[in-house]
């Protein structure tokens, strides 16, 4: 995430380079992964031990109405952490900034996305047993969502939101 600085080349912006507790987890932020609207995803390591990654999802709420969305997408990851098909949410917390909040969601980090894995295959398929293993995988996390003794709604799935852990285990990431 770079932002033209027209004296002095590129300028950082965002957390990058900076070491954060959120909750019971210090952190060291490395870099951004994917931008959103209102929210930014970054690479981070934990201070303690540095080979363990997470992924710090950084949303800033200018209203009552963004920050009550994030409070449900911590609440929905709450009550379905431990599920196999849904990303963990390790730590959380919400700062005030004053006229905004700002969110810090700590999550696994999943190194590949499920788009990344179908344009590394090339020309080539999935074989049909590979695409339904796939398929049962977000069908049990949608599932899960759907099985709560009041159902999780959800806006939209989009396959940039599924993550693909080693064997093609497809997590949820995203819970809108």
């Amino acid at each position: 995430m770079w932002r033209l600085n027209p004296f002095g080349g590129k300028a950082q912006s965002g957390l990058e380079g900076r070491t954060i507790d959120v909750g019971n987890v210090k952190i060291t932020v490395r870099n951004a992964i994917a931008e959103g609207g209102f929210s930014c995803v970054y690479l981070a390591c934990d201070t303690v031990h540095p080979s363990k990654s997470y992924a710090l999802k950084h949303i800033i709420c200018n209203d009552s109405e963004s920050l009550d969305l994030v409070m449900k997408e911590i609440q929905v990851m709450n009550l379905l952490k431990g599920h196999p098909n849904v990303v963990t949410l390790v730590a959380h917390d919400v700062f005030d900034m004053g006229r905004t909040k700002e969110a810090l969601l700590v999550m696994e980090f999943c190194e590949k996305s499920l788009v990344s894995a179908m344009e590394s295959r090339g020309s080539g398929y999935y074989e049909e047993k590979k695409a339904l293993l796939i398929f049962r995988d977000v069908c049990n996390a949608v599932f899960a969502m759907h099985g709560q003794s009041t159902p999780i709604a959800h806006r939209y799935f989009v396959v940039f939101i599924y993550t693909v852990m080693f064997h093609y285990t497809v997590k949820i990431s995203e819970i809108n």
